[in-house]
């Protein structure tokens, strides 16, 4: 029952994303890169394979599991699009960032779905934990997901997704996940 949710839930999430515009690859980075940052721990991740230690649980029913295989990309999706990094973005975010803090919030008036994208940085100045808000309303659905991503040295340590999701006509569905990088 569990597995048959998360395939549901997942695969609204798909088809969501697949309906979201194509983005102008050569479009200036005027954001913290976030994509190519993840890309690049993506990379780093199929050269220094891990087990991923997986917490789940939907509307309280927990679910754990370790797997040796994943594909990142597909994983992170939802971290990966919130990347402000598109002509959309491009004046909608006010820049609130100060001295280890990079901070993006939206701008009133604005209607995108990432309300907040913040990433701490380490004395390197490489995130050490970063935070993302998405909601997301339409007349069939409506959605609130607090995406989370720590980091030591450089390299993902842990990441975890809180949302609730709700259908019109339906009662919400609560969901998070928790996977924990651990080395082979």
């Amino acid at each position: 029952m569990v597995v048959k949710r998360i395939a549901i839930f997942l695969g609204l999430t798909i088809l969501h994303l697949a309906c979201t515009p194509e983005v102008d690859k050569t479009s200036k980075i005027q954001f913290f890169p976030w994509a190519n940052y993840l890309n690049t721990q993506i990379d780093s991740l199929k050269k220094r394979p891990v087990v991923v230690q997986k917490l789940i649980n939907l509307d309280g029913k927990k679910e754990q599991k370790n797997l040796s295989s994943i594909d990142w990309k597909q994983e992170w999706s939802m971290f990966l699009h919130a990347d402000l990094n598109t002509p959309a973005a491009a004046s909608s975010y006010e820049n609130l960032s100060e001295d280890g803090l990079i901070y993006y919030s939206l701008k009133s008036g604005e209607d995108l779905p990432v309300k907040k994208l913040a990433i701490y940085l380490d004395a390197l100045d490489r995130p050490e934990k970063v935070e993302i808000v998405i909601e997301e309303k339409n007349f069939l659905f409506e959605s609130q997901k607090k995406l989370h991503m720590n980091f030591s040295g450089g390299k993902v340590q842990t990441y975890s997704i809180d949302g609730i999701q709700q259908m019109r006509w339906m009662s919400p569905t609560k969901y998070q996940l928790m996977g924990i990088l651990l080395p082979k």
